[in-house]
Parts: C-alpha cells; sequence; structure tokens
C-alpha cells in the first residue's frame, strides 16, 4: 500500500527516502513520473510507502506527520554537513539567515538556526534567535512530547547554553533527536532525558 507525500520547501529526494525507510531507487521505482530525481518542487506530490514512520519507540502522542511539515523539512535535510576548512556550506548560512545573528560561517553553532528554518519554511514564525534556550518561551509547553515536537535541552557550557532539534522517540533513559549542529551535521543523536528543559509545540 502507498500513500501520498507532498514535497516542502527545501527537500530532497534523497531525504524523503530516508523519511520512509526506502532507497533512492525504490522511491522512484513508484514514481514514474519523475524524469530526473534532482528536480522537484515543492507543493508537488509523489507517491510513497503507505508507512511513514522512521522507527518505532515510546513516549509519543499519535500525531502523523502530515501534522508536522516543519519535521518533514527537517528530514529532507539530513546529511547537511559542515565543510571543514575556510569554505562554508550555504544551506548552513541559509539556516543562519532566519535568526537575528545572520552569522556568515557554518563554524558558529547552529541548531537553533536550522530549527528556526524548518519551522519558517513550514509557514510559522519562529524565535529569530541563534540562542537554543529561546524556543524555551517560544509556542506552548508540552508535557507529553509529539514526534516532531522541538525539544529544548541543558548543556554543560553554562546555565545560558543548550541545544534544540525536533523529538523523534525515547529509548530508554535517552530521547533520540533529530536536529542540526550534531557532530557538525544534520542527523538522529541520542540525547540523556536528564539533559530536558522542555518540549514546546506551536501556539496556534
Amino acid at each position: 500500500m502507498s500513500g501520498i507525500h507532498t514535497i516542502a520547501s527545501g527537500q530532497t529526494l534523497s531525504g524523503i527516502a530516508s523519511m520512509y525507510n526506502v532507497s533512492l531507487d525504490e522511491l522512484l521505482a513508484i514514481n514514474s513520473q519523475i524524469d530526473n530525481a534532482n528536480i522537484i518542487f515543492a507543493g508537488q506530490t509523489i507517491n510513497v510507502p503507505g508507512s511513514g514512520s522512521s522507527g518505532s519507540g515510546t513516549g509519543t502522542s499519535s500525531a502523523s506527520d502530515a501534522e508536522t511539515p516543519w519535521f518533514q523539512i527537517a528530514k529532507g535535510e539530513l546529511g547537511t554537513d559542515e565543510i571543514p576548512g575556510a569554505r562554508h556550506n550555504r544551506r548552513i548560512l541559509e539556516y543562519h539567515a532566519t535568526t537575528t545573528l545572520h552569522a556568515t560561517t557554518d563554524e558558529v553553532p547552529w541548531c537553533s538556526s536550522f530549527v528556526n528554518w524548518c519551522i519558517v519554511n513550514s509557514g510559522i514564525q519562529g524565535t529569530n534567535s541563534a540562542a537554543a534556550r529561546s524556543w524555551m518561551k517560544w509556542g506552548s509547553r508540552l508535557s507529553t512530547p509529539t514526534r516532531g515536537c522541538i525539544v529544548v535541552y541543558s548543556s554543560s557550557r553554562g546555565p545560558t547554553s543548550g541545544h534544540v532539534g525536533f523529538f523523534e522517540r525515547i529509548e530508554g533513559s535517552h530521547i533520540i533527536t533529530l536536529g542540526g549542529n550534531q557532530s557538525d551535521s544534520v542527523n538522529y543523536r541520542s540525547y540523556p532525558a536528564s539533559r530536558l528543559l522542555g518540549y514546546r509545540w506551536p501556539s496556534s
């Protein structure tokens, strides 16, 4: 059984394939209308496998990815990396452009810039801040996490520092998070639940 996926701004076919746990070739096989895998556009609909889950876990609500377009956008960015040396990844500079810091290098911490970019590209106002803890004052607090909600963590660097990303699932005493600037990349990473500051959701 297959379903329908509406392509969001910034997504790639390879990123969408990762979302649905299939290879790019498998995704193209059920989308014969696509002549060039590099030419897709926001708003275009494609066929996808019936299950949109990228893994099972505990501690999530029943909300689907269709209710969290920013999470779909985030997953489309998986694999975005910093470029070592004097060059800088232009995509990461796009993330920075959604904050008032407007950093011009990809070495500047960009976890909050990444979250802002995903939120803004889904049509919602972000925090405009490059500070991870700025998200603790954004939207509404969630007592129980929903897949795709924003998750904020503390940091050993001090009481004003932190990390922010998107909640995927809970595994034991750790929280699996999709985020940017995680080992200089957009990826999934596990964080101790003891570092959790809060879960946030758009107010409207």
